[in-house]
């Protein structure tokens, strides 16, 4: 049973990964190349340069909170499996596994969900980064 919660939080993980890539990717072709990237002025590009700053910075900010909490749950889960082994009768033992089941895919749930919202909110303060920053 342990096995197959940690192989579906390895292929979430590995999704997460993934979309975090995929997303990477496309911000980094956003970036017009080198030769076709018109002159700006100094003052735009210092203020497009402090915003795209602040934006990623409060991104690593929520990314680090994320991977904080994740840590916590898991650290939370380790006990609650030792746990298990203190059941006295086989229903007890039950109650517990099952318990403890729906609270591990409870935290995947809110993981997934988590990092949904998270990765929306970079999607529309990247996209306001980058349309706000046009010269009309």
């Amino acid at each position: 049973m342990f096995e197959q919660v940690y192989e579906n939080l390895q292929k979430a993980t590995e999704a997460s990964v993934k979309a975090q890539q995929e997303m990477f990717q496309k911000w980094m072709d956003a970036f017009p190349s080198v030769s076709t990237m018109p002159t700006l002025p100094t003052d735009l590009v210092a203020q497009w340069k402090k915003k795209w700053e602040a934006t990623y910075s409060d991104l690593l900010k929520q990314q680090q909170e994320l991977v904080n909490q994740n840590y916590e749950a898991g650290i939370k889960a380790l006990g609650d499996i030792f746990n298990v082994s203190d059941a006295k009768t086989p229903v007890e033992f039950q109650q517990k596994v099952t318990e403890l089941y729906r609270k591990s895919f409870d935290s995947l749930r809110q993981l997934s969900e988590t990092q949904l919202r998270e990765f929306k909110s970079a999607a529309e303060k990247w996209s306001e980064l980058m349309t706000g920053s046009k010269v009309g």
